[in-house]
């Protein structure tokens, strides 16, 4: 027999096989496809249609959603629900000034506690407040199906110094 690039039997003799093979951006992709002859016709599709530029179905690969989209629901969202919207606005001209062309699928944990890191005037309560904010906009992702997980829910609250110093005066 032989072997042809990208077509594979992943149980062998069982008579099913696969494709495996890389889109445009890199990602790998595996299908199952069932006989060989019909493996084989059906990987040099998908290889034509990633040469040509094409968008390859829905089922493979799901939307893109840029992180403003997310931002514009979670705005919507905050006017109507809570009080905190003017803050929330200008929270989230910040997000969106550093996350707002990106997918939102693409955003990490790790690039959010960067991007606080390079704000070292804040305070831990603030950081507190864009992550809340942050994690409120994907936690609406989810909701509406436009995302899958959250980045926030993985990241560390830090801790809020809230006690306060206080004297007493000696009084005569």
């Amino acid at each position: 027999m032989k072997k042809v690039r990208g077509v594979f039997e992943r149980i062998p003799g069982s008579g099913i096989w696969w494709i495996c093979y890389f889109d445009a951006d890199g990602r790998k992709h595996r299908e199952k496809v069932g006989r060989k002859s019909a493996a084989i016709e059906f990987y040099r599709k998908r290889k034509t249609q990633i040469m040509e530029g094409k968008k390859l179905p829905e089922k493979l690969r799901a939307r893109v959603v840029p992180f403003s989209e997310l931002a514009n629901d979670a705005l919507e969202y905050s006017k109507a629900h809570k009080l905190s919207y003017g803050h929330d606005v200008y929270r989230m001209a910040k997000l969106n000034e550093t996350f707002g062309n990106r997918p939102a699928e693409s955003v990490t944990p790790r690039e959010f506690e960067r991007w606080a890191a390079e704000h070292p005037d804040w305070q831990p309560a603030t950081a507190n407040r864009y992550r809340a904010l942050l994690s409120l906009t994907y936690r609406l992702g989810i909701q509406n199906g436009k995302v899958t997980q959250n980045p926030a829910r993985l990241m560390r609250h830090r801790h809020e110094n809230n006690a306060r110093l206080r004297c007493l005066a000696q009084s005569d």
